[in-house]
């Protein structure tokens, strides 16, 4: 197989959807091409920007802004060369990770040999499930309940014995340290400051420039925790509320891939690899249980077992399907897991996620000192994937 290095990374703040998000007023292929142009600057590709063979872009919901395959429209508002083609991948929340991954496949095939990868979500745009048909005959093959996500939540802490407690504290934990690595400034350098048009309480709109993330609740506790109430189930034995769940937002993030060879005739400085990658499907109904069989299986495929890895990043979807997945693999205490915090804090934009953690991934292996990192994130609908990197920088 050739060496394929990730090269640079970008990312958006992940802005709160809903008509007080930041990015209420910025579109999703606007969005896009800010982060891909922050990829090719920090490369240092601004005058090669021929070089780049395919655009593969995440998303899901694709439709309005985020439609028509916004992997070329968002390359062309990037002001690429109408020569760099473009195309658009949906794995549900796993969409920005599946892009990245396909694209290193291409370019270990020799069909490229650099590519912009990522993905966007506009969460505020186009709600989760806006618009949706899912077929009626679902119902012959799967639980009929299992198109929504927060369901398949309260499956899984019921099959699984996930105590609201234990869910709240995850939670608590995540904005904890999601609110300790703002302020210390460990996003800085992944967050592409954009300056934007952010609504106002009173209806009109205010110049304001977001480098930072909308969501995080420092003032969470415990105790703020249990006055709320479950969301989508209302029985004895619910668990599963807003305040342990994940947020819905708007974000965009990109990496700039790079074949060995182009690297060294470019001065291209590789950071960190992709060893394996894995998706694997699961019961719809507890989807949540994703990373419990794709992690295995991408650590398979690079030899390696969880004892190898020094730093995981575990999206929460959901606290409920997170405590269960790191309890499974046996890092639930981990030092690294989720350091800076995960999707009940930072956020879930679908289709950005996986190229969100990669990002982060990106920054943190140097911060902390560590060769091998896994991200991983549940999917809807019955899937899980994962992917281990290695920091080659």
């Amino acid at each position: 197989m050739r060496e394929v290095y990730v090269v640079s990374s970008a990312r958006t703040g992940l802005a709160k959807a809903g008509k007080n998000s930041w990015f209420a007023n910025l579109r999703a292929d606007d969005m896009s091409a800010l982060v891909m142009n922050e990829a090719i600057r920090r490369a240092g590709l601004e005058n090669n920007k021929e070089q780049i063979d395919d655009v593969v872009w995440g998303g899901t919901a694709l439709m309005k802004d985020m439609g028509a395959n916004i992997g070329r429209y968002a390359n062309i508002m990037a002001g690429l060369p109408y020569s760099v083609a473009g195309c658009t991948v949906d794995r549900f929340c796993s969409s920005g990770l599946q892009s990245i991954a396909f694209a290193i496949a291409a370019i270990n095939m020799g069909w490229g040999e650099i590519m912009l990868a990522g993905g966007v979500q506009h969460m505020t745009h186009i709600p989760m499930g806006f618009m949706a048909e899912p077929n009626p005959r679902l119902v012959e093959f799967a639980d009929p309940k299992m198109s929504s996500m927060g369901y398949t939540a309260e499956v899984v802490a019921r099959k699984y014995g996930v105590s609201r407690e234990k869910q709240d504290q995850m939670a608590v934990e995540s904005h904890a340290k999601a609110h300790k690595a703002t302020v210390d400034g460990l996003f800085k350098d992944e967050i592409l400051p954009i300056e934007v048009d952010a609504p106002t309480k009173d209806g009109g709109t205010e110049k304001l420039v977001v480098d930072k993330d909308q969501g995080i609740r420092p003032q969470t506790t415990m105790e703020s925790l249990a006055k709320l109430q479950p969301v989508f189930m209302q029985d004895e034995l619910a668990t599963v509320t807003a305040g342990n769940s994940s947020q819905t937002n708007d974000a965009a993030a990109c990496v700039l891939l790079a074949s060995k060879e182009k690297c060294q005739e470019l001065g291209l400085k590789p950071l960190m690899k992709l060893v394996s990658y894995a998706a694997i499907g699961c019961n719809p109904a507890e989807m949540g249980i994703g990373p419990t069989l794709a992690v295995p299986l991408a650590l398979k495929r690079a030899g390696m077992e969880v004892k190898d890895i020094q730093l995981w990043e575990i999206n929460e979807a959901f606290a409920s399907q997170a405590v269960y997945c790191t309890e499974f693999l046996g890092i639930r205490n981990h030092e690294l897991l989720n350091p800076k915090g995960s999707g009940i804090s930072l956020g879930h934009p679908l289709g950005c996620t996986g190229a969100r953690i990669a990002t982060t991934i990106m920054h943190e292996m140097p911060y902390y000192g560590v060769k091998y990192a896994v991200e991983s994130m549940c999917i809807g609908h019955g899937q899980g994937a994962a992917a281990v990197w290695e920091w080659v920088g």
